[in-house]
């Protein structure tokens, strides 16, 4: 090669090296560049992509009665979900998974969106508390879809079935309503009380969710940890509830409809309270079948209804004591008035009848309660203007709901001439006929089993009217002792005594000698632990005479009511009884107060429920003998 060309092949391999160092060096500088100027940036990139934040469920807190039996527990349940990184977004996707998972294609698309949009937070929950045979078919589901992942979460177990459905109610996935109607409060996905002490004790039951910091791989499989955060509890509560007494009353009801409450004296906590039909919250954990819509939400008998809270029914007879206070308090009567009954009365042009055809005879107001004479009420309440009615019913805490700490509390509907004026505008005048049914508790008047306990509470205490309530304490983790609620404000009414006394006496002689005296077993309890009250028979549908009543359908019998307290001397207990369509309160409702009764001061006693662990003990326990009211 000649020295010319030697010399320009210098030249160009000179040029080419420059060029490569040039290009290594600039490379050199971009990787430097990355790795060091850019590291903190790229690292925290890849660690969004491989490393994920999951939420810990918090299990909320355990429900227990009064001696510390639990009612409500948690297990551990397995849920087939997706992580909301991982929410699939094109629609043959979303089609297909909702195919395998037999779900409506649009309600899933929906759901997908709303998470989507929601931001952070709890996964979207496809299957949930899945069993072996649910888990094999998840397996196969997810080998088609990586996307999906399993989670365990704590799950709802609700140990007595329908022991107390409607006292203790269910959860569930928060809704679309309450997002909007609260936001920032709640999120999407998470589990809140959906009814009864779930709902309103919420605050107390839910926990706070913890999170964990996972690295995955390419298949989202968890393949090492960085440190979580735990979830934290919710409060273990103490009910008010005595699950032997709420026992009692669900088998004492054997499948009728209807409900009682059973108050304590000492502060207004209910120590039974039961809705008949009931329901098993476990059942509302999961999806529901169409077959289970039908059977509890679309059930003409209404077992979702919380009868003992919700069910207005006319008290009949047992309303006879507010119209005696009435009576009483205005002076139109006094004890020693006497009335005659023939077995029927006209008032207004129109005859109404007593419940015995033949008459009682002239009778005193002790005496006209124990024999539950219509026609000595009637007359009393011709005597009586019904805004007096009200304003007695008003005094005594009768016009309102009692303030339980249950949602949706019906109130009582005392009929007064404004109620009238707004319930009925084509019609508003009040008339004085109408009042003559309302002194027996037909007509327009209607009470909650919950309000009718109250009232016969506040005469059990000589005038205080309590708050009834369920919440009783929180369980202090450290120490496993109950830390009591505050008490609740009590209303002293100013009864007079004098007038408590007559009452008193009237509601001892109608069991025993009275109405009540007529049921043996009645009679057999009230020999062992004297108690009081007034039997009812609520009317449903007019009838001629009894052999035309005897034919009538199931649904047209009368409503059976009592109420009352016990033991007559130094009381503990009030309670009220409403069994539907089932005749008379002797028969049907009165046996089951003394079912009740018979436990408490009985039973209970001779067979008790076992402590919980810790210094807290039933304070009616012998050893520890009640206070007097």
């Amino acid at each position: 090669m000649e020295p010319r060309q030697r010399a320009l092949l210098q030249r160009r391999l000179g040029a080419f090296r420059a060029a490569a160092w040039s290009l290594v060096l600039a490379l050199a500088a971009i990787y430097a560049w990355l790795q060091i100027a850019r590291h903190a940036e790229f690292r925290e990139i890849a660690l969004e992509q491989a490393v994920k934040v999951r939420a810990i469920p918090a299990p909320r807190g355990l429900i227990l009665d009064r001696n510390g039996q639990r009612l409500v527990d948690n297990r551990r349940a397995l849920h087939l979900v997706i992580q909301r990184e991982d929410l699939p977004s094109k629609p043959a996707v979303v089609a297909a998974l909702a195919e395998a998972l037999g779900m409506d294609p649009a309600a899933l698309t929906r759901k997908i969106q709303a998470y989507r949009s929601a931001g952070k937070g709890l996964p979207l929950v496809l299957e949930e508390n899945m069993d072996e045979s649910d888990i094999a078919v998840a397996e196969r589901i997810r080998a088609r879809f990586p996307f999906l992942s399993m989670e365990v979460a704590p799950r709802r177990v609700y140990l007595g079935g329908e022991l107390a459905g409607h006292v203790l109610g269910y959860v569930g996935e928060v809704g679309e309503e309450l997002l909007k109607a609260k936001p920032g409060l709640y999120h999407l996905g998470e589990i809140i009380g959906k009814d009864g002490y779930e709902a309103s004790g919420n605050a107390r039951l839910e926990g706070t969710d913890g999170q964990k910091r996972i690295l995955v791989d390419q298949l989202g499989h968890e393949v090492a940890s960085f440190g979580q955060v735990d979830a934290v509890p919710g409060h273990t509560v103490y009910l008010t509830l005595d699950a032997g007494l709420q026992k009692v009353l669900e088998d004492a009801y054997q499948g009728q409809a209807g409900a009682a409450v059973v108050l304590d004296l000492r502060d207004g906590g209910v120590l039974a309270m039961y809705s008949s039909p009931s329901y098993d919250p476990n059942l509302f954990l999961n999806r529901l079948s169409q077959d289970m819509v039908d059977r509890y939400l679309r059930n003409p008998t209404r077992p979702m209804l919380n009868r003992a809270i919700q069910g207005i029914y006319a008290p009949g007879s047992t309303f006879k004591l507010l119209i005696a206070l009435a009576a009483l308090e205005k002076g139109v009567i006094t004890p020693n008035t006497v009335i005659y009954c023939a077995g029927h009365k006209n008032f207004y042009g129109r005859d109404f009848r007593c419940d015995k055809p033949t008459g009682h005879g002239a009778l005193n107001l002790v005496q006209a309660i124990a024999q539950s004479c219509d026609v000595y009420f009637y007359t009393v309440a011709s005597m009586l203007d019904i805004d007096d009615i009200y304003a007695t019913a008003q005094k005594y805490g009768l016009t309102v709901p009692t303030g339980i700490d249950l949602p949706h509390e019906k109130t009582p509907r005392i009929p007064s001439r404004a109620w009238k004026a707004k319930a009925d505008p084509r019609d508003p005048k009040w008339y004085a006929g109408e009042t003559i049914s309302v002194g027996i508790g037909q007509g327009a008047v209607g009470l909650t089993p919950i309000a009718l306990a109250r009232f016969y509470a506040m005469l059990a205490t000589k005038g205080k009217l309590l708050t009834p309530h369920l919440f009783m304490g929180l369980r202090n983790d450290q120490t496993d002792t109950l830390e009591p609620a505050p008490p609740l404000p009590v209303k002293d009414t100013g009864l007079d005594p004098r007038i408590w006394s007559v009452l008193d006496e009237g509601l001892d002689q109608v069991v025993q000698s009275g109405t009540a005296a007529e049921n043996p077993f009645v009679r057999q309890v009230a020999q062992a632990t004297p108690f009081v009250g007034k039997t009812g028979t609520a009317q449903v549908a007019a009838f001629v005479s009894k052999a035309e009543y005897a034919r009538q359908a199931k649904n047209l019998k009368d409503h059976a009511l009592f109420a009352g307290y016990a033991p007559r001397e130094h009381p503990q207990i009030a309670f009220a009884v409403v069994v539907e369509n089932a005749g008379f309160g002797s028969t049907a409702a009165a046996p089951i107060a003394a079912k009740v009764v018979k436990y408490w001061f009985a039973d209970r006693l001779t067979h008790p429920i076992p402590a919980p662990q810790g210094p807290l003990t039933d304070p009616y326990s012998p050893a520890a003998p009640a206070e007097t009211p």
